[in-house]
């Protein structure tokens, strides 16, 4: 059963709430609207979770939904699928994380100068996926005309390759938070210039039982150079993290609806 609430008093913005027959919470999607842009969010109740067909449709009706009420037509419906698709990880049980890290600097024949370090704060990676217990979840970045955002409807099925070339090289233990996801939140930002979408998805969190993750679409151009809206999936332990990074261009803030954690 769904419900639309309008008055939460406590959170500017909409949502949708889906509850089993119990009367216990499922399953809720909601839109924040007490910053610069919309952040969308999916989070887990205390009942069971239905199947991920059934999820995937009740997402998805819930983000189409919100995003009309926003002002923000989503005609051809692809904005809709991936912001979806990102919440839908919010159901996931993650027992590890792979993918290829991009060099922070190469030489011009393609070989890798310098890897991103712990201190750095930041890693860049061409693609990652989430390892679950019962489905994997791909996310690479997409193009909209001028600028990059976050994808999580891959369009081919990458793979760790045999051996390492180049700038890039094979992950197979990215520190990503593991576990049960309890909670996703998804950044539309609708204030970028140079795309042709009503906003792009530029940074996504993931909430688990003990810690937090940000994924943030960018991309390094030396070790103290780096850009937003670029082509590489940036990995930073939670938003505060990126708060007091420089980026280019500055990077508009947002605070989380949770803790690093819950």
């Amino acid at each position: 059963m769904a419900t639309v609430a309008s008055d939460v008093s406590t959170r500017d913005g909409i949502g949708w709430e889906f509850t089993d027959f119990q009367q216990r919470d499922v399953w809720a999607v909601f839109r924040e609207d007490g910053g610069d842009f919309p952040v969308f969010s999916a989070a887990r109740g205390e009942g069971a979770l239905p199947p991920l067909d059934e999820l995937e449709a009740m997402t998805r009706e819930a983000v189409a939904d919100l995003l009309a009420a926003a002002g923000l037509p989503d005609n051809v419906g692809w904005i809709t699928k991936n912001i979806s698709a990102a919440l839908l990880l919010a159901s996931c049980e993650v027992v590890g994380w792979e993918g290829e890290e991009w060099a922070l600097e190469s030489r011009s024949d393609d070989v890798a100068l310098a890897w991103a370090m712990p201190t750095d704060g930041r890693t860049p990676f061409a693609w990652l996926r989430a390892r679950g217990t019962d489905r994997d979840s791909l996310i690479t970045v997409y193009q909209d005309d001028a600028v990059f955002g976050l994808s999580f409807l891959p369009t081919v099925d990458l793979q760790l390759p045999g051996s390492d070339e180049g700038s890039l090289r094979s992950r197979q233990d990215v520190p990503l938070v593991a576990g049960r996801i309890n909670k996703v939140e998804v950044v539309l930002d609708t204030l970028v210039e140079g795309g042709s979408a009503p906003g792009l998805v530029t940074e996504v969190l993931l909430h688990g039982d003990a810690s937090s993750s940000l994924l943030l679409a960018a991309e390094s151009y030396s070790r103290g150079e780096w850009h937003l809206y670029d082509e590489s999936v940036v990995v930073l332990p939670d938003v505060s993290a990126s708060d007091a990074i420089d980026w280019i261009p500055p990077r508009r803030k947002w605070r989380p609806t949770e803790a690093p954690g819950r």
